[in-house]
């Protein structure tokens, strides 16, 4: 069995047990129990407010300051209760009073600084169980010294079950669960102390057990937190860190996504092209055709373009992180337009803020353009527009019809006889978004199609 199960039991058996019994050996239990459970929890919170930061060094300098009138009060009450008689004194009264204040200031503060948070729906409970302490304090409570002290209950549980709330969900809650259950323990307690007009021998039943049970309360939390290392983070942390969880699992998503398609294309493409080649050599083996042998080195050439392409989209789904830089396009293009053949018209020039794939990028666009619009030129048209880069590559082929235009940009998407793996587009999707831009398709007059991408630009860097 756990061990906090065991350290729980004991202190619901130590706070209520003796209670029961009665005579003066429990009395004296009871009452060294609340003074020793009292400084155990005011060490503990000092220790761990030695140890923690931020916040919840914060919550524990206001809980130890608590912890500390509790202390004080239980001390006079103890002093009263074993000489036979109890009274609520000045000094009992301010010491108790005292008691409240520094988790009240804590509690106000916070639940300020997280109110946006609180919507009806999680003021659901709290209001309930506010109104049903409310009604008890109305229907049972006297009008003396005690009545100030329970609706001080009241503000702490309707505060701090507020925060539990909203904290619901995180593991903060335990913070918020303490004080919200102690306190709600010692207000039914201050009722029968109340209504049983002070009787010392009464005082040592019900409402003792209780009053240690909201210190136990105390002090197995605190165990707890200590043992947790418990923080307190703002909700707007909780939050941040609930969209970068949801980012790094859609990232997650994109590599099983990017790995499943790199799996489809090495089996089914890549191994459709070797049966193709291997089909080709058998062929010229029986024929001694010179041509079987030109299809079967052309079929290698584009399998090892396919695998290459597949490298790719592994090296840009994978990046961890951009190192973007200012680059002069121009000089990416005319590095690139070395490798073709068919006529590439370079115009304009302009500065984006990329890194080595935008060479990746405008390859494949180059060689969409070339293997399946059938046009007889390329022109690239670089310039700046609103503040951003922004690169044209312009064919004069058979263009991209309108239906098509829609999802040349997902995954694996292929169109006509002359589609390969469907990887190239979506490939320069995900590089441009990497960069913050944007890319799309335009058509070209009288025919043909535009492909666009939009960069970040700057003037104050040298291109490299």
């Amino acid at each position: 069995m756990d061990r906090r199960i065991y350290l729980a039991s004991l202190l619901v058996l130590c706070s209520v047990v003796p209670s029961a019994l009665g005579g003066t050996i429990a009395e004296l239990f009871t009452s060294f129990y609340s003074l020793s459970v009292a400084v155990l929890s005011l060490l503990l919170a000092l220790l761990i407010h030695r140890t923690s930061d931020g916040e919840a060094k914060t919550f524990m300098k206001y809980l130890s300051l608590t912890l500390a009138f509790q202390f004080l009060y239980l001390s006079l009450t103890t002093n009263m209760l074993l000489n036979r008689h109890f009274a609520l004194t000045l000094e009992v009264f301010v010491a108790a009073v005292f008691s409240y204040f520094s988790i009240l200031a804590y509690g106000i503060r916070k639940l300020a600084v997280e109110f946006k948070f609180l919507t009806p729906k999680r003021l659901a409970i709290p209001v309930l169980v506010s109104s049903a302490v409310l009604i008890t304090i109305m229907v049972y409570s006297k009008p003396d010294a005690m009545l100030w002290l329970l609706l001080l209950d009241l503000a702490v549980v309707f505060i701090f079950l507020s925060l539990l709330a909203i904290y619901a969900k995180a593991e903060n809650y335990i913070y918020w669960l303490m004080v919200s259950v102690a306190f709600l323990l010692q207000f039914p307690a201050k009722i029968l102390m109340s209504l049983s007009n002070y009787d010392v021998s009464y005082l040592y039943t019900i409402p003792a057990a209780l009053y240690n049970l909201s210190l136990s309360t105390f002090l197995f939390c605190l165990y707890e937190i200590h043992r947790r290392k418990v923080k307190i983070p703002s909700l707007s942390e909780l939050e941040e860190r609930v969209k970068n969880y949801e980012t790094l699992l859609d990232r997650i998503n994109e590599l099983k996504e990017a790995f499943r398609l790199m799996n489809q294309a090495l089996r089914y493409d890549v191994l459709k092209k070797l049966q193709i080649i291997s089909g080709y050599v058998e062929s010229y083996e029986i024929t001694n055709d010179s041509r079987f042998l030109q299809k079967a080195i052309e079929n290698v050439k584009e399998c090892a373009e396919y695998v290459e392409k597949i490298g790719s989209l592994d090296s840009v789904i994978s990046a961890d992180k951009v190192e973007i830089r200012p680059v002069n396009v121009k000089r990416v293009v005319e590095e690139l337009r070395a490798n073709y053949e068919i006529p590439i018209i370079v115009k304009g020039s302009c500065v984006a803020m990329a890194d080595e794939a935008l060479s990746l990028v405008l390859e494949n666009l180059i060689e969409n353009a070339v293997r399946h619009s059938g046009t007889d030129r390329i022109e690239i048209v670089l310039s700046e527009v609103a503040g951003e880069a922004e690169i044209r590559v312009i064919d004069y082929g058979t263009g991209i019809p309108e239906d098509v235009k829609k999802r040349l940009f997902e995954k694996a998407f292929r169109y006509g006889e002359t589609a390969g793996l469907g990887l190239g587009l979506y490939i320069v999707k995900k590089i441009v978004e990497r960069y913050g831009g944007k890319v799309w398709v335009e058509d070209t007059k009288p025919k043909g199609a535009t492909f666009v991408i939009r960069l970040r630009t700057t003037q104050t860097s040298e291109p490299q």
